[in-house]
């Protein structure tokens, strides 16, 4: 990255830096069997009203015109809590972090679905997230990594979503390397800074 790039500790945090004073709590009485409940109800929600389905076959299409066959692992950064209702209503709709997860884990299943093998490696990251949200992801048999850790992870070979990133911290990846597939931010800014 050049000198004025945004250093690797900088890519995929969120305008307000939380730490451990500052970071939501999960709401009380909050238990994994819940979050795990909340979520199982959302991907129900998500095929009985005919949504994913649709997005399965977008990411298939997306898939079938892009140079994947050599991708390994799957990226998934800036979800945003699980665990705080405060933070999970974002711009008025309730649950979004977990809707966002189970577009991510449609597209996985569609990667998977063209690749015909599992995918070896799935890395989620959001530098906000709590422990009981690391914790829901964990049974879900991803792996949760700190930043700066997820920029080293990103290379060509590897599926990036990242829904809720910051334009400013997409382009510092996209100035360093193109991954094989991103999913994320509109990037028409960052084309046309390059021109």
């Amino acid at each position: 990255m050049s000198s004025s790039s945004t250093s690797s500790s900088e890519v995929f945090t969120s305008p307000q830096k939380l730490d451990a004073s500052n970071r939501p709590e999960p709401e009380p009485d909050l238990t994994q069997n819940h979050i795990q409940a909340k979520y199982q109800e959302i991907k129900h929600e998500l095929d009985k009203d005919g949504i994913a389905a649709p997005l399965a076959t977008a990411f298939e299409a997306l898939l079938a015109q892009s140079e994947v066959d050599h991708t390994s692992k799957c990226l998934c950064t800036s979800l945003g809590f699980f665990t705080s209702e405060k933070y999970a209503k974002i711009d008025g709709q309730p649950n979004r972090p977990m809707y966002q997860l189970a577009a991510f884990e449609i597209m996985k299943a569609s990667l998977e679905k063209h690749l015909k093998k599992k995918v070896s490696s799935v890395l989620v990251q959001d530098p906000e997230m709590n422990d009981l949200d690391k914790t829901f992801l964990r049974d879900l048999g991803y792996e949760v990594i700190e930043h700066p850790q997820a920029l080293d992870e990103v290379a060509r070979n590897v599926s990036v979503f990242t829904p809720g990133a910051l334009f400013a911290h997409v382009r510092d990846l996209f100035d360093e390397f193109w991954p094989a597939v991103y999913v994320g931010v509109d990037l028409v800014q960052w084309i046309e800074c390059k021109k």
